[in-house]
């Protein structure tokens, strides 16, 4: 797996996570050089996070994924039932995503996605 997470800095170039109600956002592009065929796993570390809340994909660079690709979560483990009180608990931290792309692109320098993340320090 290679790729780079880049910061990208605001009107005041200004980089690092801003808080926004009660949570912090940050934007970064992520170009994936090497794919890995079961997706890039991004860190919150590697965007100046300890936790993510939520990831939404705002556009691509000048770099072209073909094919498509889908930005998913990796959900943490959700259990419920009598040994919970009928209560659904997280059992794992939001400390990480995926990005996917079609098995063509394992190899290829498939390009880069503008994100905008959520999430706590």
């Amino acid at each position: 797996m290679t790729h780079t997470v880049t910061l990208i800095a605001d009107h005041k170039g200004f980089t690092k996570p801003k808080v926004v109600g009660d949570e912090y956002v940050v934007d970064a592009f992520v170009d994936i050089t090497s794919y890995t065929a079961n997706g890039e796993e991004i860190l919150a570390s590697s965007l100046g996070l300890s936790s993510i809340s939520c990831v939404c994909v705002t556009g691509l660079s000048t770099d072209t994924i073909s094919g498509g690709y889908a930005v998913s979560m990796i959900v943490p483990e959700i259990l419920s039932g009598a040994a919970n009180g009928g209560k659904y608990v997280n059992t794992a931290n939001q400390d990480r995503f995926q990005i996917h792309a079609p098995a063509a692109s394992n190899t290829d320098n498939i390009g880069e996605i503008r994100l905008r993340v959520w999430g706590n320090l």
